[in-house]
């Protein structure tokens, strides 16, 4: 096995194995992988993917070490791409669930070492191997008290070219069985998350007014009736007149398009938010009709009546500029009222076949 210099950088995602035992794994799974992405478009073609390895990115750099101003910034715009990602997440999501909603929580910090690396073939893969891969690994679990910091050994600092920077680095020191003592410095990045640029706000704004809900009761968790209405995709299975959904990208959140064909006409789909209180969840989602000139909204509160049946009303409301025909508004209630009631035979079978 041949050895190579390298710099080894691991940013890891701190809270990532409370988050994945205490709420839902799909979901929790799809959050992450988004935000691993994000980590790995921002450091680009200067260091080599190495492997994923569920809350952590190793990324390897061969050659001499880079300078500590390099290597800082790199980092930081880890750091920026990370939490940017995560705060688009937050604003655009429309699931309630635990990840979900935790995802604010998570928090990520850097280990930085160089030294020689061997490099073994296990199949067609190739893994990074050596005394020094096991040193940047022992060194994600340290006796700092934060989950947000710069962490750079000392013999990584011992090659790269000492520069001056604006951050507060401490000494210290951690001693592992059968590697000894590893000497590093840190700094923590609290001043760094307060300056991560904001996403645009989503553009979830419409104007309401005082039409009536249509409502009925459904033997099913309200929880599940919410998700089965914000699985767009699926709404074919339930949703009369609906034939096919085709879907932009991979996922459905606020301003995800989604074109849905029905029997006469065809519209465009997007989700505009989700609010959750005490009482409920209220979902809204915009419908555009081209041909028609016409632009609605349409309301969903989920309620729970208790923990086998939820109370579910929807409305429908023309927030666009062209007035609605009568005929085409008397058809949209019926529409409305046959969703409603598909949705609860769809809902409350659901649910008897997964408690049989």
């Amino acid at each position: 096995m041949a050895e190579m210099n390298a710099t080894i950088l691991i940013p890891d995602i701190s809270g990532f194995t409370e988050f994945m035992n205490s709420t839902e794994l799909t979901h929790s799974s799809h959050a992450i992988n988004y935000l691993i992405d994000a980590i790995v478009n921002a450091v680009g073609q200067d260091y080599e993917l190495a492997e994923v390895e569920g809350d952590a990115v190793l990324l390897i750099k061969k050659g001499p070490a880079p300078s500590r101003k390099e290597i800082q910034g790199t980092c930081l715009k880890i750091f920026n791409a990370f939490h940017y990602q995560r705060k688009w997440m937050q604003q655009h999501t429309i699931c309630p669930c635990g990840a979900c909603q935790a995802i604010i929580n998570l928090t990520l910090k850097f280990v930085v070492h160089h030294g020689p690396v061997a490099e073994i073939r296990v199949g067609r893969f190739v893994k990074p191997s050596g005394i020094e891969m096991i040193v940047a690994h022992r060194l994600l679990k340290n006796s700092i008290g934060n989950n947000e910091y710069l962490l750079f050994t000392e013999k990584f600092l011992q090659h790269a070219q000492d520069e001056t920077d604006d951050m507060m680095w401490t000494a210290s020191s951690e001693e592992y069985s059968s590697i000894g003592k590893i000497n590093y410095q840190f700094a923590l990045l609290n001043e760094a998350r307060k300056n991560v640029p904001e996403p645009p706000s989503p553009q979830n704004e419409y104007r309401t007014d005082n039409t009536s809900y249509l409502g009925t009761r459904i033997a099913a968790p309200y929880m599940e009736v919410y998700m089965t209405v914000t699985a767009i995709p699926e709404r074919p299975q339930w949703q009369p007149n609906l034939k096919r959904v085709e879907q932009e990208g991979s996922g459905v959140y606020v301003g995800s398009v989604h074109r849905c064909t029905f029997d006469n006409f065809a519209a465009t789909l997007s989700p505009l938010r989700m609010t959750v209180n005490d009482d409920g969840i209220m979902f809204a989602e915009r419908y555009n009709i081209p041909e028609m000139n016409l632009a609605l909204v349409y309301e969903y509160v989920f309620k729970k009546s208790d923990d086998r049946t939820s109370l579910f009303s929807c409305r429908f409301m023309n927030t666009g500029e062209s007035p609605l025909p009568a005929e085409f508004r008397a058809d949209l209630f019926k529409r409305l009222q046959l969703m409603t009631l598909r949705l609860k035979e769809h809902c409350e079978k659901k649910f008897v076949e997964t408690k049989s």
